[in-house]
């Protein structure tokens, strides 16, 4: 693991060894970590008469976890120690797009797959990327790639695709440094999303 990661790993991890040190030793509960409330400047000025369902993205292990994941090498992942997600990633970025789709205002409603509401139009996605890693010229660099469809739930055809990927230098490997690139990352990804989904769905109606 490189030098900043490395301390940062090793630093949690003895200071989880020292508060369970008791005669009867109760390990602490990870931290549950959450990125900071999406805030932008709403971006659509009038709504698509679309109703959106939002789908959990899919992904893969170690993805497919709460683990707060670094990556020291390119063959390498590792859990950040003493800290998680507050759920599994795809949930938390599932949940990040539908407050910033709702925020933003551009479509006429806006829902979680969970719901039994209907949907004219379902965003499904896959996760690839949600890591910090470090680099020699970049220091410590958030990195999220996400692939996104937009699909008509009547025809269940595929109406637009569009892979987007987001790197955001964190100003240290410091936890709170770590959560601030999270944000400001899952931040860009999602407005790129919102105007990528609000032209797909005009030219959708075009056709």
């Amino acid at each position: 693991m490189t030098i900043g990661l490395r301390r940062l790993a090793v630093y949690i991890s003895a200071a989880t060894l020292t508060t369970a040190c008791t005669v009867f030793p109760t390990p602490e509960p990870p931290r549950a970590l959450d990125l900071a409330p999406y805030a932008s400047e709403p971006m659509q000025e009038a709504p698509r008469p679309v109703s959106l369902r939002i789908d959990t993205p899919l992904a893969s292990d170690p993805l497919d976890s709460a683990r707060v994941l670094l990556k020291p090498s390119l063959y390498e992942f590792q859990a950040l120690p003493a800290v998680r997600w507050r759920d599994s990633i795809p949930v938390v970025v599932r949940d990040y797009l539908i407050q910033s789709f709702r925020f933003n205002g551009g479509f006429d409603n806006v829902v979680t797959d969970t719901s039994p509401a209907f949907a004219s139009h379902t965003l499904i996605s896959e996760l690839s990327a949600f890591h910090a890693e470090n680099r020699q010229d970049q220091g410590v660099t958030v990195v999220m790639e996400l692939h996104a469809e937009i699909m008509g739930n009547r025809t269940r055809r595929s109406l637009c695709s569009k892979s987007q990927r987001v790197e955001q230098r964190a100003e240290s490997a410091s936890v709170d440094a770590l959560m601030e690139a999270f944000s400001e990352s899952s931040r860009a990804l999602a407005e790129a999303a919102n105007r990528w989904a609000y032209a797909c769905l005009a030219e959708a109606r075009q056709r």
